[in-house]
């Protein structure tokens, strides 16, 4: 098993305090090498990752619309995507590849969601009225002082971050009446899921397990989300839970590939009216 790889994913935290120092030339480097390798969901879909150095005295979250505090962030990622189908979980799905990695390097990081102020964002980076933006991506060397780590846990707490659903309340068996604990096989892989990063820590994830598949569906809406579902955040946010399983299917040595869903296939397992279908996995 690639251990490194797989503790990575349960590992990572969003980081809002980090060391003022800028990554080393060589980090850099292996971070341009992560952007230029993330496997896509469809490889028809464009996808770009602009790097920038965070400007003395900007505050970053302002900038990007967020909410709550980042202190001292050196770099971030502006990734966009292009494409008819499926784009925000496609873009979702590559930028967590990129989110887990820099974890594996030691480098921390912390998404800064952006669908609110999208129009703001394309004019602020010159980028097609076609691109969607879902986050941006702070990165750099976490804080390591007493003060860092306490800034950044009260963020955590106060996001309700450290608050994961148990597997039993995202995982089902057969039906979704019947909530389950997942079996032996796909212990690790529902591990994975639950450890996903979301806006406002929606969770908005469900996973069904029938006939050898493992089929994913998001909360079209969740309270976390609002009343609005925040212009499509559940789709992003399936993108990247769909990133930490295939990432964990690597590192465990797995077989398997996400399949995109329109939700019209026949076969199609019922689901509650609130659930939008999103993949499926076959694992049989």
């Amino acid at each position: 098993m690639k251990h490194n790889l797989y503790q990575a994913i349960l590992a990572r935290r969003s980081v809002r305090r980090y060391e003022k120092r800028r990554l080393d030339a060589e980090t850099l480097a292996q971070v341009q090498t992560i952007i230029s390798e993330v496997k896509p969901l469809l490889p028809d879909n464009h996808f770009e990752a602009l790097m920038r150095d965070v400007a003395p005295g900007e505050d970053l979250v302002q900038t990007m619309g967020g909410y709550g505090r980042l202190v001292s962030p050196p770099h971030y990622l502006a990734p966009f995507g292009q494409g008819e189908t499926h784009i925000l979980t496609d873009v979702g799905y590559r930028v967590e590849q990129i989110a887990v990695r820099l974890v594996a390097l030691g480098v921390g990081t912390c998404y800064v969601g952006s669908l609110r102020r999208e129009d703001a964002v394309r004019a602020l980076f010159g980028l097609p009225e076609t691109a969607r933006i879902g986050a941006f991506l702070s990165f750099g060397y976490p804080a390591t002082g007493l003060r860092g780590r306490a800034v950044n846990a009260m963020v955590r707490r106060a996001a309700r971050a450290t608050n994961k659903l148990p597997a039993e309340r995202i995982f089902f068996h057969e039906t979704f009446d019947n909530p389950a604990t997942p079996p032996a096989e796909l212990v690790q892989l529902v591990e994975a899921a639950r450890h996903s990063p979301s806006a406002g820590n929606a969770q908005p994830w469900r996973l069904l397990w029938r006939d050898g598949t493992l089929y994913l569906f998001v909360q079209i809406k969740n309270r976390m989300y609002g009343i609005s579902g925040l212009g499509g955040y559940c789709l992003f946010d399936g993108g990247i839970c769909m990133s930490n399983v295939a990432l964990a299917l690597e590192a465990l040595g797995m077989a398997g590939r996400w399949e995109l869903l329109a939700g019209t296939e026949p076969d199609l397992p019922d689901h509650p009216t609130d659930l939008q279908a999103l993949a499926r996995l076959p694992l049989a």
